[in-house]
This record gives structure tokens, C-alpha cells and sequence, in this order.
């Protein structure tokens, strides 16, 4: 416990934490030998049954969890996406550690290796340069309601109801918050939209395509940290490993009557395991992506329908 909090009080304590919380060495070298660790500590003849090795992991997984929780009060946001890696790090590093030691022949050198592994990986890690990706994620609806009818709605919602929108995930289990309200100042290239999630978060996003009927895009602007402040601290959409950049809505008109209506979402992950991120991108934000779009539909649907 001492090192993993020294680890990230560390971490924590330097300019580049963000990254350093999203690297390779954090989410799986750092598991893998605090798991080694304790099962050394705690078989120190080397001869316990291997039940003893599958239940370190995730007994060491919810003690970092409520220890998160509790005492350094981290997002659920954070700990919901290093559970997974986290406990497959553990297994790999206690069972590692359970071969490696049936086959030793230096002990003094084996101690060593346990001692430095860590800030060895760390060290070699932050001389990476890290990798930028662009990803764009896509939802798509179809609505039962003409372009015209909707375009109403893609533009901006007032007063959205906690019951509009469908379950998720991201926002009925994760806990995010949902949107309260889309507000616009004008109309065309170059207004600036309002976005409002729950009672705290709000950011802007300026208008850079508008074609009624057919496409509205638009560059997102977090002027304050609110998303971030009541997310989860470590996960800022314009920081140092995410950076959320563009959206637009397409509008294509289907040979049925209806409207297939598109959300695209466009953002840079900059990470060493922008895989990894990329998974939860396709969770979360697409969770949200899915929830604006269902509300659009109901919304518009029900216009037609003279509701």
C-alpha cells in the first residue's frame, strides 16, 4: 500500500499526471508488480497452491477501488476503466512471479528486480514518444419525421426531462450526466450553441457548418472545467491525453419517408495505450451519442405526430 500510494502521490504531483495516470507502466506494469509483490510477501516458501495466486488480484482490485473511492475520492469514470486492465495485470504478474520463482537460481538478483522494475518501466516509458490518433465515432438513428421536422431539434432542446433519451451505461449506470438543455444565440456559421448536462457542467460549441436541413457541424470549446470537475478529474476533454474537437449531425432523407440522422464525434487520443482508450470511447461517449439522438427522435416524432 505504501508504494502504490507513493506511486501516485507521484504521479499526482507532476505536471504531466494526466499522462502519466493513461500510460502502459500505470495500467499494467504497476499491477503486475504489486500482485507479484504481495504474493511474495505472502508466500515466502514459494509453495502455496495456485488458489492462493487467483485470489490476490481481485482482493488487491477492490482494495485499490475503495481505497479510490474512499480516501482519494477518484471518478468513477477512472476506476470503471482501470478495473478490467487492472486485474488482468495482477493475475499476469503473481503468475509470473509464481514460474519465475520455481526456477531461480540468484535470489539476490531476483530481490533487485522486484525493487526496480517499476521505475525502470516508468523511466523507459516516459523517453516514448507518445502517439497521436484521430478517432471519429459514429451513432446513427432513423427517425420517422422529414429533415424539416427535425432539423428543429438537432439545432437545439430546451428543458430536457431526466426521462427522456434511453438507458445506458455510460449515463444510468456510470452515473454521467445527462443533458438538460441545448441553447443557440442566432442562426448560421459562426453562433455559438450552449450544451447543459445535469445542475453543473456546461460547455459551448461554435457552429462551423450549417446547412438546414442537411448538416450542422461545429468545433466544441470548454471554456471551464465543469465537465471535467464532475466527471472525473484525471479525464479532461481538452487535456494533455483527450482532446474532443469536432461534431456534426448529417440528415439524409431515406426513400421511405424517414431520416436517417448521423452523429460524428471527433476527437485525438494521445496516449500509449490509445487503444485501449479507444474501447471505452466506443462505450462511454457512444452511449452519449446514442442517448442525444434518441431524444431527437422523440422529440421529433412526436411533432409529427402533433403530440
Amino acid at each position: 500500500m505504501v508504494i502504490a500510494l507513493s506511486a501516485y502521490i507521484l504521479i499526482n504531483a507532476s505536471k504531466a499526471n494526466s499522462v502519466a495516470f493513461a500510460s502502459l507502466w500505470f495500467l499494467a506494469v504497476l499491477p503486475a508488480y504489486l500482485c507479484a509483490l504481495i504474493c511474495y510477501v505472502g508466500d515466502p516458501a514459494g509453495d502455496k497452491p495456485s488458489s492462493f495466486y487467483w485470489y490476490v488480484p481481485p482482493l488487491f482490485g477492490a482494495l485499490v477501488v475503495v481505497g479510490s473511492v474512499v480516501f482519494l475520492h477518484e471518478g468513477v469514470i477512472c476506476i470503471i476503466m482501470l478495473a478490467p486492465i487492472w486485474l488482468c495485470s495482477g493475475y499476469a504478474g503473481a503468475f509470473i512471479l509464481r514460474r519465475v520463482r520455481k526456477g531461480r537460481t540468484d535470489a539476490a538478483r531476483f530481490h533487485a528486480s522486484l525493487l526496480f522494475l517499476p521505475l525502470m518501466c516508468g523511466s523507459l516509458e516516459s523517453q516514448i514518444p507518445i502517439p497521436e490518433k484521430q478517432v471519429t465515432l459514429t451513432r446513427s438513428i432513423v427517425i420517422h419525421a422529414t429533415p424539416a421536422q427535425i432539423w428543429p431539434y438537432a439545432v437545439a432542446n430546451a428543458h430536457i426531462s431526466p426521462d427522456e433519451g434511453q438507458w445506458n451505461i455510460a449515463q444510468s449506470i456510470v452515473g454521467i450526466p445527462r443533458p438538460r438543455a441545448t441553447t443557440i444565440s442566432g442562426h448560421g456559421v459562426g453562433v455559438v450553441r450552449k450544451a447543459y448536462w445535469g445542475d453543473h457542467i456546461n460547455f459551448e460549441e461554435r457552429i462551423t457548418q450549417w446547412q438546414p436541413g442537411q448538416r450542422l457541424g461545429w468545433a466544441f470549446a470548454f471554456s471551464n472545467s465543469s465537465l471535467q470537475d464532475y466527471t472525473d478529474t484525471h479525464i479532461s476533454p481538452d487535456g494533455q491525453f483527450l482532446k474532443i474537437d469536432t461534431g456534426d449531425y448529417t440528415l439524409t432523407p431515406l426513400n421511405d419517408g424517414t431520416t436517417k440522422l448521423t452523429l460524428r464525434t471527433n476527437y485525438i487520443a494521445k496516449t500509449h495505450v490509445n487503444l485501449y482508450a479507444q474501447m471505452w470511447g466506443e462505450i462511454l461517449l457512444g452511449d452519449i451519442e446514442s442517448n442525444i439522438l434518441t431524444i431527437i427522435k422523440q422529440r421529433a416524432e412526436a411533432t409529427k405526430a402533433g403530440l
